[in-house]
């Protein structure tokens, strides 16, 4: 975590003030004359080098299956190793001539889409198992009365529907000077209506009894908040009928972009990939999970056994090569998402040295729809699937 926080962090310096940071270095100067492209590739550069890094460490950990392999040290300390390897990485990417990332690019680009995918298919599973803890809780204290679980279960509901509302709102009078935005704003605010619905229809609650608003809630504010979020990421090039389609679009000559606004959203972009990350990483690398789910008391028993046993035949708790595999998908992601999804594209000649161009077109703005329709449509699949198949098995653990 600590790896990919300062990667981030770096990152998004390298992306603002990568022109006066990196000027001075001879290569980069030779082969790079715009300053866009100084920041780009600054962010291309600290993604390549921390994809390597787990790359290296996710082929050194295949086949540890038990705790007794020497490798498990590697994996879980070795730090000084690990800083200085990481650190050689970087200064060697910095080496690495401009032409190279303009294939790298297109690699990060597709990469990002597949941790995008399961990035939205565990906020669905998230949904579904921040609700079921909660309506677990009121169910054991429920001749109680309006106990507190039923309590919060209402709160949260409504305040992340009324976040939802709200940011519709904002959105329909800030950016309603395009028919596109409008459109997306209109086809979200349907799409969250249509889930609802289908969350607390009484066909769907029979196959699937804890299903309800609660996740409905938390599947429309996150769907909510990336139309918003795709809207802020239009460029002031962007207009239509002469109205520009994003009122608080930063322009590079200007740069009018509220200081308050970019602090905000970098803390908010940190926060969230780091999480994401680790999350992600933690469940796909699981394996050789229980056909059923454990119970709290189950759990402790679990661990204090393992602590006591100490035996080295025990299998290792979550599969190491996948853990990393997915934070080179996350550092791909890093180059996408710190670099408006910018993509090196084009290599001409100028005075007979090479050239880089940078490509700033709408990619994150539509990037960040799609996934809005797809977030929305795993959890629909989830509510939809065992009343459309319920011979299959559709526990999740």
């Amino acid at each position: 975590m600590i790896f990919f926080l300062l990667f981030t962090v770096v990152a998004w310096i390298f992306h603002a003030w990568g022109d006066k940071l990196l000027h001075w270095i001879p290569l980069l100067k030779k082969s790079c004359d715009e300053a866009d492209c100084f920041g780009v590739l600054g962010v291309y550069r600290m993604s390549f080098a921390l994809a390597i890094f787990h790359l290296l460490l996710g082929l050194i950990m295949i086949g540890v299956k038990s705790k007794g392999d020497a490798r498990v040290s590697l994996q879980d300390g070795w730090w000084p190793l690990k800083f200085l390897l990481v650190g050689a990485f970087l200064v060697a990417a910095f080496f690495i001539p401009n032409p190279f990332f303009q294939y790298y690019g297109w690699i990060a680009l597709g990469a990002s889409g597949l941790f995008i995918l399961v990035q939205l298919v565990i906020l669905v599973d998230f949904a579904h198992s921040w609700a079921e803890n909660w309506i677990g809780k009121r169910e054991e204290v429920l001749d109680e009365g309006l106990n507190r679980w039923t309590v919060i279960l209402l709160a949260a509901t409504i305040v992340l529907f009324a976040i939802s509302l709200t940011g519709t709102i904002v959105m329909y009078v800030f950016f309603s000077k395009c028919q596109m935005n409008i459109a997306f704003i209109s086809i979200n605010l349907v799409l969250c209506i249509i889930l609802s619905g289908l969350s607390i229809h009484p066909t769907i609650q029979e196959h699937t009894e804890t299903s309800g608003l609660l996740q409905a809630a938390i599947i429309s504010a996150y769907s909510t908040y990336l139309v918003w979020s795709s809207m802020m990421s239009e460029p002031s090039t962007f207009k239509n009928n002469s109205n520009q389609c994003n009122p608080w679009a930063t322009t590079a000559s200007t740069g009018t972009a509220s200081t308050i606004t970019m602090i905000i959203g970098a803390i908010f972009t940190l926060i969230a990939l780091v999480y994401s990350t680790i999350r992600v990483a933690m469940t796909v690398g699981k394996k050789d999970l229980e056909a059923q789910p454990l119970t709290k008391e189950e759990k402790e028993e679990d661990k204090e056994d393992a602590k006591e046993s100490g035996n080295p035949e025990d299998p290792v708790d979550y599969s190491f090569t996948k853990f990393h595999l997915v934070f080179v998908l996350g550092a791909m992601y890093l180059a996408m998402l710190m670099s408006d999804w910018q993509t090196v594209w084009k290599e001409t000649e100028t005075n007979g040295a090479p050239h880089v161009t940078v490509d700033t077109g709408l990619g994150a703005v539509w990037v960040k729809i799609v996934s809005s329709w797809i977030a929305v449509g795993i959890y629909c699949w989830t509510l939809i699937g065992p009343v459309a198949f319920p011979d299959r098995d559709w526990s999740r653990t």
